[in-house]
């Protein structure tokens, strides 16, 4: 049994390498074929920062598991007593995980991250300067199955952190179940596979946090057991990640147009409408349809043409040709790179272009040079 929280460590830490190599991989990309700054999404001024924390959101959520399931389990071998320093270090760790699910989630659901502030994280930080600065020079390690605790302060205080660390993660996920109920309820459409599998991953995760606030709070003997589901929620993760990438793709799509739909009843929102549109070219592709116009998009957006318009024009500094353009110069330039099967003929229809003369001439201005030697010049590189 002390083996459950060492494998919950290797699950989380393999998940939080993965996240890491796909946010280089998407960073590296998106220098390679990034839209001009005035029609990227993520280049309208200081309004929407992209930052550290919220490129790695998902990396440091698996790695503070990781920390967090190697201290449970250096307390159950009694491990901890060789390297007593690091008693307390999984303190920390809680207090991060509800913020960063929470940021997490947002950025699933397309959301803005200036809406969970640096108080969020506060108690994280304050706990690391307690922990180490306040610890006494000698105190007893508190073992995680004793019946007996050396109740000096010091030990209390930890275990009162503890407490608040879970019950906070609880609040934390019960916040995001309560947002999407309230999604798909306020949704006509049919209930995708993808909400409810969220909603029964959402909803065991609540479950979990639930055994470790009884645990902490009433009845510890139930600890190793909701050890095993911490770590069986991984590995579900893990195996979503793998082999049903479907799935997450459809949740975030569906999120984030209930995000949208929500924001729409308020009134014009130009950055939900800003996150929309990046949405639907990037996700869902629009700029394929060689019969995309302003007008099929405006209504997809709820919104007139000469909004659609003047937004494109005040905000991204681009005509909505030239914007939808954009798009799929980059697809051309992926598929040339990616598809040497395919001729550049049928580059040209397979990226939404429905005009070679006008594909040629674009492309050359974009990359400054033909399709032809854009094609040879990266075989020989």
């Amino acid at each position: 049994m002390n083996l459950i929280p060492f494998m919950g460590a290797v699950v989380a830490f393999l998940l939080a390498v993965s996240y890491w190599m796909e946010t280089i991989q998407r960073g590296t990309k998106k220098k390679q074929t990034s839209l001009s700054p005035n029609s990227s999404i993520n280049s309208f001024g200081n309004k929407f920062p992209i930052g550290f924390l919220d490129r790695y959101i998902t990396t440091f959520l698996f790695l503070s598991l990781t920390i967090l399931q190697l201290h449970i389990y250096a307390e159950l071998t009694k491990g901890i007593g060789s390297y007593p320093f690091f008693y307390g270090i999984h303190i920390p760790c809680i207090l991060l995980l509800g913020p960063l699910s929470y940021l997490f989630f947002e950025e699933m659901s397309g959301g803005e991250f200036s809406r969970i502030r640096f108080l969020h994280f506060l108690p994280s930080f304050l706990s690391v300067f307690y922990i180490f600065l306040f610890r006494p020079e000698s105190f007893v390690l508190p073992s995680i199955d004793s019946e007996t605790h050396d109740h000096n302060s010091y030990t209390i205080s930890i275990s009162i952190l503890l407490g608040i660390g879970v019950v906070s993660i609880f609040c934390y996920m019960l916040s995001i179940f309560i947002r999407v109920i309230r999604w798909k309820l306020a949704s006509r459409e049919s209930i995708e596979s993808s909400f409810l599998s969220f909603l029964f991953l959402l909803l065991y995760s609540l479950l979990v946090m639930l055994l470790f606030v009884l645990a902490q709070l009433v009845f510890m003997q139930i600890f190793l057991f909701a050890c095993a589901s911490l770590t069986f929620l991984l590995v579900v993760v893990l195996i979503l990640k793998m082999n049903y990438r479907e799935i997450i793709f459809n949740f975030k799509t569906e999120t984030r147009l209930a995000r949208y739909k929500e924001s729409r009843v308020k009134g014009l929102d130009i950055m939900q409408i800003l996150k929309r549109l990046d949405d639907m070219m990037n996700l869902e592709k629009l700029y394929l349809n060689e019969d995309l116009s302003l007008a099929t998009l405006a209504k997809r957006l709820d919104l007139d043409s000469h909004q659609l318009s003047e937004i494109l024009n005040s905000r991204l500094g681009s005509t909505f040709r030239n914007y939808v353009n954009q798009f799929r110069l980059l697809e051309a330039a992926n598929l040339l790179l990616e598809r040497p099967d395919m001729t550049i003929l049928s580059i040209i229809y397979a990226s939404g272009f429905n005009s070679k003369s006008s594909f040629h001439k674009l492309f050359q201005n974009r990359f400054g040079d033909s399709p032809q030697n854009y094609r040879s010049k990266s075989k020989a590189n």
